[in-house]
């Protein structure tokens, strides 16, 4: 058999189908009409946690004290040494013959010359010199000072989450 398409057919098709659904289950439930649908509006649910944490607190103090505070100074310090510089020094004359002819014989001509002896000798002298010093001192000055002191505390704490949440009311007179 050959089936005709219509296009007025098929949503008269649908709509019957409808109806004839509607009219079975309304007729089951026929309490559930005349009962009020619930109210479903939205909502905040908070969570809360108490807990102990820890805190790092500084507490500020003033030290006063007595403390040696060094320093130093300079301090010439003069002084002599003995020293032996060696000196070239003429410590003699002596003399010195000359003859023209080395048979000495007569008419000869001779000459006498005085030589200076020298000699390198060792001289005592005074020699003076200074060498300066840090010397350190000592001295007592009063010193203040703040110092930052950490502690660590407990503090009471509280964490609240708060989360989207859908809320179902069945009394909507509320």
């Amino acid at each position: 058999m050959r089936m005709h398409r219509c296009r007025v057919c098929a949503p008269l098709i649908a709509i019957a189908a409808l109806a004839a659904a509607s009219r079975a289950f309304a007729a089951a439930d026929a309490e559930a009409v005349s009962r009020p649908l619930p109210l479903i509006e939205p909502a905040i649910v908070e969570y809360r946690w108490t807990f102990l944490a820890p805190e790092w607190v500084v507490e500020r103090r003033n030290v006063d004290l007595r403390a040696v505070i060094p320093h130093s100074r300079t301090k010439r310090i003069d002084y002599s040494t003995l020293e032996f510089p060696i000196e070239h020094r003429a410590i003699a004359r002596v003399p010195e013959f000359r003859c023209k002819y080395a048979d000495f014989g007569l008419p000869n001509e001779c000459r006498t010359t005085w030589r200076t002896v020298y000699a390198d000798v060792p001289v005592a002298a005074i020699r003076r010199d200074h060498v300066d010093l840090d010397v350190p001192q000592w001295q007592w000055q009063d010193a203040h000072t703040n110092v930052d002191l950490p502690r660590l505390v407990w503090k009471q704490q509280q964490l609240v989450v708060s989360l989207p949440a859908v809320a179902v009311r069945t009394d909507p007179a509320r």
